[in-house]
């Protein structure tokens, strides 16, 4: 279209030029048939007189051409404005696959706070401040699953909104046979944590359908999980090139989330067409399912186990930034150099390069290095920016965006015009603990996270945060509440002279902040009926929890101790 354009406006000029070249030598010719009418003998002087009385003298006849030749300069001046214009204007690059919007796409999603809050409208008005940032926790926390203890609160000013979502979903997997379903139902919970940036498009869309790719998946492999098939085998017999040892239904599970991943933000690029989605967000779910807790990772959020009475500290999941996940990029970048264009380098050096190091001898690393060896600078790294620009969290790649996974982000470029998307991956990380293999207390807990909580706490000062809560707080049905309430406060801190500080007078965050605590003696028995997040009503291949006959197991808290009931 660029090319076309600019035929175009050649076209355009040639004529322009020709046209006024025509004008001018007109009224040359004119004063030459003048001057042969005059010569001639067979015109009569009255005729002659006649004749220059009927037409316009030479002086019209200049002003005439005068004025037209200006009128056309003025119109081919403003055809060549709108060229130029045109030629200039941002065209989309062709990897996104996306022409530039004529029109304003829809929202498919409006921007709201998780339902499960069940806040007032007084409350999200004051909860929207950033001078304020309230802590917002559950209105009725005796609806929460196992009374799983929830709070947030909104940046200080970092963007319009609070670009993170959670979502919680309760169900069970049915086979559509109503007696296999009584007899071996499979109940499930999904905690979920997206953290956005660049808008809140792509987070609301996924703690709006994510869970229900992850109950498709599932219920392709409800079977397997019932009992019935006990293993997964391939045919056996020589010369076949397959797997022949058992498969695990522990590895389904993991594919079915990293299937529901990858589904997700595929789901996104294919809506970008039809809706307006803004931005991309870091994606973290926490799956209880057959006694086992599934932490599946994309992005800086992070989940933590603090059990013992918190004194031990087990990770359930490794946070992704650009500088953890290097090898992958520099991979990436090795295998299609075409991504890096003419600003990037893959190499990464253990310090910036100056012009004077060009011919120096300086430690790097590549993609297929875990550690560091010297390399000849050449004048070609000096001119290139790396592919990966600082280190621990202020580590961004390309020097935008400072996550390496999750969802969208599909219209994000770095300087320099370069799209960043094919460096960023969906697929998650899935960490497996049993739970059935622990008799756990009620102060044995799951703690996830935005990277608001993690950018101003290390696990061991969320330890310290935890333990003093189980010191302060009786167990009721508030305590997990309280525990995710002070951990949230612990980060955000209070407002003073130095703006927001810790309670060590330390930066506190100015991130958005959003914390799940769960408790982890509670998963042998399903939640109990009515919590929030059973009813699905935002996917039709959703269904609320179905119980056998009988009054179901459930957790309740009497006399500061839970037992199920």
């Amino acid at each position: 279209a660029r090319e076309t354009i600019k035929y175009n406006m050649a076209a355009t000029v040639h004529t322009l030029l020709a046209v006024c070249v025509n004008l001018l030598l007109f009224p040359l010719g004119l004063e030459q048939h003048a001057r042969a009418m005059d010569n001639s003998p067979t015109v009569e002087p009255t005729k002659q007189f006649d004749d220059d009385s009927q037409g316009l003298s030479g002086g019209g006849i200049a002003g005439i051409v005068v004025g037209v030749i200006v009128f056309i300069l003025l119109a081919g001046l403003v055809l060549l404005a709108i060229a130029l214009l045109l030629c200039r204007r941002r065209t989309p690059n062709r990897v996104t696959e996306r022409p530039l919007a004529r029109v304003r796409l829809p929202v498919k999603y409006e921007y709201s706070r998780p339902a499960f809050l069940e806040i007032t409208q007084e409350q999200a008005g004051s909860a929207a401040d950033h001078g304020q940032r309230t802590v917002l926790v559950p209105n009725d926390v005796s609806r929460m699953p196992w009374l799983t203890g929830y709070a947030e609160t909104i940046n200080a000013g970092k963007s319009d909104t609070n670009e993170d979502q959670a979502s919680i979903h309760v169900s069970t997997l049915l086979s559509g046979e109503p007696e296999k379903d009584q007899e071996g139902k499979i109940w499930y919970v999904v905690f979920g944590i997206f953290d956005g940036h660049a808008g809140t498009g792509a987070a609301l869309s996924a703690t709006n359908t994510l869970h229900g790719h992850i109950k498709d998946r599932l219920s392709r492999i409800r079977h397997l999980l019932a009992g019935e098939e006990a293993e997964v085998t391939t045919e056996k017999g020589p010369g076949l090139d397959c797997i022949t040892e058992p498969i695990q239904t522990e590895s389904l599970v993991i594919g079915a989330l990293e299937e529901a991943f990858a589904e997700m933000d595929d789901q996104i690029r294919r809506e970008r067409e039809t809706y307006f989605i803004k931005g991309g967000c870091t994606a973290q779910v926490a799956l209880v399912i057959d006694n086992k807790l599934f932490v599946a990772n994309a992005g800086d959020c992070r989940a933590v186990l603090f059990t013992e009475n918190g004194s031990k500290i087990t990770p359930m999941s490794q946070d992704f930034t650009p500088e953890t996940d290097r090898r992958r990029l520099q991979t990436l970048a090795y295998l299609r150099p075409q991504l890096l264009g003419e600003h990037y380098r893959r190499i990464e050096y253990q310090r910036r390069l100056r012009k004077k190091d060009i011919g120096q001898q300086v430690l790097f690393r590549d993609w297929h290095m875990s550690g560091w060896a010297y390399r000849t600078v050449t004048e070609d790294d000096v001119n290139r920016v790396a592919i990966i620009v600082g280190h621990g969290k202020r580590a961004r790649l390309m020097a935008t965006i400072g996550t390496s996974r999750g969802f969208g982000d599909y219209d994000l470029e770095a300087p320099g015009g370069q799209w960043i998307k094919p460096f960023l991956t969906p697929v998650p990380e899935v960490r497996v603990h049993n739970l059935a293999h622990h008799d756990y207390k009620p102060d044995d807990i799951l703690v996830m996270a935005s990277d608001g909580l993690w950018e101003r706490l290390t696990n061991e000062e969320a330890q310290e945060c935890v333990q003093a809560a189980f010191e302060r707080y009786d167990r009721d049905e508030r305590f997990y509440t309280k525990v995710a309430h002070d951990l949230v406060l612990a980060a955000r801190g209070t407002y003073g002279r130095e703006g927001w500080r810790t309670v060590k007078e330390q930066l506190a965050s100015g991130d958005d902040i959003t914390v799940f605590v769960v408790p982890l003696n509670c998963h042998r028995a399903p939640p109990k009926s009515g919590c929030l997040g059973e009813t699905e009503t935002s996917n039709e291949t959703s269904d609320p929890i179905t119980y056998a006959s009988g009054p179901p197991e459930r957790a309740v808290y009497e006399n500061g101790i839970v037992r199920l009931e």
